[in-house]
């Protein structure tokens, strides 16, 4: 009989990123703002929000923004 076997969070491709608004590492962070100068060279990095503050701060993600 085999084991069905479930990878750890690191393992299965899981990203941490800062959220900006309550300044704490989060899972569930998402790009929701660019950084305003996007002209050549090293700009600022863009903003990443989690889930709860996505939701407090009425967010969209930058991915479910229409173009």
């Amino acid at each position: 009989m085999t084991m069905a076997t479930q990878l750890p969070d690191a393992e299965a491709g899981t990203s941490i990123a800062w959220c900006s608004w309550h300044e704490d590492f989060s899972r569930s962070a998402r790009l929701v703002r660019l950084p305003a100068d996007q002209g050549s060279g090293r700009g600022a990095p863009g903003l990443f929000a989690c889930a709860s503050c996505r939701h407090a701060y009425d967010l969209a993600p930058l991915a479910d923004q229409p173009l």
